[in-house]
């Protein structure tokens, strides 16, 4: 996957060298033609689009782009809905308020995007446990789950040691 392209021209040189897709967050927002052009080009397969979320005072899922710096206005259900209409073929759903807390991650939001688009979802932040892996994939009817500190960390606050989960119990968890 690459980060971070601004042009169509960009995304082709990548795309020509191996990589077989392209993220798209603050661009898919300032230039949703740069999206639609790769999609149309590539495949939709080619495009993920990336939602950084985080719920107000009031409970209403936000939109960030920018790394997270500059809300956008938007539901995060309504630009999933976009980025969808634009030619994304699936959605990394980060949730700014999880990320990094080990506690889970945030299934009411993977739920209400999963259930408003109909292309693959890929839910990110806040993965602790092999449990937690399970209870996206079921309950919120994530695609994929995306996983960090859970693999790298011993456990939180400590040192650095990467930790893949055992293949049988994933499997038994998704099963």
């Amino acid at each position: 996957m690459a980060a971070g392209v601004k042009d169509f021209d960009t995304a082709q040189k990548i795309l020509s060298i191996g990589f077989e897709k392209i993220v798209l967050n603050t661009n898919a927002y300032r230039k949703p033609e740069v999206l639609t052009k790769i999609s149309e080009h590539f495949g939709a397969q080619a495009v993920i689009g990336s939602l950084d979320v985080k719920k107000n005072l009031f409970g209403k899922y936000q939109v960030f782009i920018n790394d997270g710096t500059e809300k956008i206005g938007i539901d995060a259900v309504e630009w999933a809905q976009k980025l969808e209409s634009l030619g994304a073929g699936e959605l990394l759903v980060t949730s700014m308020d999880r990320d990094g807390t080990w506690q889970g991650y945030d299934v009411e939001l993977i739920k209400k995007i999963t259930n408003a688009v109909g292309i693959p979802v890929i839910a990110n932040g806040g993965a602790g446990n092999i449990e937690h892996i399970g209870e996206v994939v079921h309950k919120g009817h994530a695609s994929a789950a995306a996983v960090g500190s859970m693999i790298v960390y011993q456990k939180k606050g400590m040192g650095v040691l990467v930790n893949f989960p055992d293949k049988k119990l994933l499997e038994a968890v998704l099963n």
